[in-house]
């Protein structure tokens, strides 16, 4: 393929990467995969969010492309084909890679959708704004997708219902990819099967609060100090919602009528707070929004009082042996000392609620190890998809039994 010279670089075949190293292309692939990616400057300490593109065209079935986390970037899915503008390809790891700058610019000429069939693909061609070569780079993109595409889900489907086969029988309900569920717009429930990456805290589901977002993954686990009070906060333990929370103003915006009781009236208690977690398959990534009822689920049925009840208990062991003085005998001997020893013996007779959710809160975000679960998802096409347009209802996790694979359900026995 001649190279076609713009103001964004010259559009080239990924397959001739290697005679463009330090400069800038353009590069017209389709995505096959998703991968969010973390960085850290060492000279500032700042992190970076960065998305990182596994891309094919008809000339070379894989290639990374590294862009800026953004408002376009985040939108994009496995099955969409793109333009990629200004795009710098550098060598990385005894191999090559695209990495976008702040001058790159990144189109989305076909959707994941526009490819699930033949029909009307030429008229999709046809009518995108683009120059005579691009155009012909689109087509025979657009072919290689189609070619390649009917083997790879003949296979796709045999494996799946080798692996789901009890759950299939079980449950009549179709399994939709992350981009299936983010092109839905009805109010419905959809299921999906799929791994969870990081979670985010929301301070409140209202614009204003916005700049309360605090993400949470495995790596910056130990950044927060206080997490328990990050999670648990006093709420009603049936709709779920925080209670007693204030604005700038010192107005309450908690709601007075609980939804979810017929007598209206909150039943308060200690509560998990309202938070998304990044839930991703091959396809791509979404958030979902989760509640309290469903974060008991997730967190194994331990419930918001019983950690609070421990994360307090251990608290006040930890205050009274500092207030004992110097930890010599005889500062251990006193009145207060005493007191500790007792609260630690009162502790010891139940099981460390709090230990057992900080272990579960790690071993969820040990991204590349778990097994996926299986969300049932709702629909509120009302909202955005980042303030809670997809929630989850309930989950399951796969239990491999005899080599196949069973999804059972966690119940509150509460």
């Amino acid at each position: 393929m001649a190279a076609v010279v713009s103001w964004y670089g010259p559009l080239i075949d990924l397959s001739a990467a290697a005679g463009h190293v330090g400069g800038l292309v353009q590069l017209l692939a389709s995505v096959r995969r998703v991968l969010p990616h973390q960085e850290q400057n060492a000279a500032t300490g700042r992190t970076y969010q960065r998305i990182i593109l596994e891309v094919g065209d008809d000339t070379r079935s894989s290639f990374s492309v590294s862009l800026w986390s953004n408002g376009t970037s985040s939108t994009i899915v496995a099955g969409d084909v793109l333009l990629l503008q200004n795009i710098k390809i550098v060598e990385f790891r005894n191999g090559l890679e695209g990495r976008a700058s702040q001058t790159s610019a990144v189109q989305v000429l076909l959707n994941s959708k526009d490819l699930m069939q033949s029909k009307g693909i030429d008229e999709l061609i046809i009518n995108c704004k683009v120059g005579t070569a691009t155009r012909s780079k689109l087509r025979r993109v657009s072919e290689w997708i189609l070619h390649t595409k009917r083997p790879c889900t003949k296979k796709h489907h045999q494996v799946m219902s080798k692996n789901w086969k009890e759950r299939t029988e079980n449950n009549s309900a179709d399994l939709l990819s992350i981009s299936e569920l983010l092109s839905q717009s009805k109010p419905r429930d959809f299921n999906i099967s799929a791994s969870i990456g990081k979670i985010v805290l929301v301070g409140s589901l209202t614009p204003s609060l916005k700049e309360q977002l605090s993400v949470i993954e495995k790596l910056s686990l130990n950044e927060h100090n206080d997490i328990v009070r990050d999670f648990i906060t006093t709420g009603c333990k049936l709709c779920g919602l925080p209670l007693y929370q204030k604005n700038l103003h010192g107005d309450s915006t908690s709601p007075i009528d609980c939804p979810d009781n017929p007598k209206y009236v909150h039943a308060v208690g200690q509560i998990y707070k309202p938070f998304m977690i990044y839930v991703r398959d091959q396809s791509g990534q979404v958030p979902v929004l989760v509640r309290n009822k469903v974060a008991e689920t997730l967190f194994a049925n331990i419930i918001a009082d019983d950690v609070s009840e421990c994360y307090k208990s251990r608290r006040c062991m930890l205050l009274d042996t500092c207030d004992s003085g110097s930890p010599s005998a005889s500062g251990m001997l006193d009145g207060t000392g005493i007191v500790g020893i007792n609260k630690r013996k009162r502790t010891e007779k139940r099981p460390d609620f709090h230990l057992i959710w900080l272990i579960l809160v790690k071993c969820l975000l040990n991204q590349g190890k778990n097994s996926p679960f299986c969300f049932q998802i709702s629909v509120n096409p009302e909202k955005n998809v980042e303030n809670g347009r997809f929630e989850v209802v309930s989950l399951t996790m796969p239990i491999p039994r005899d080599g196949n694979v069973s999804c059972t359900t966690y119940v509150n026995s509460n």
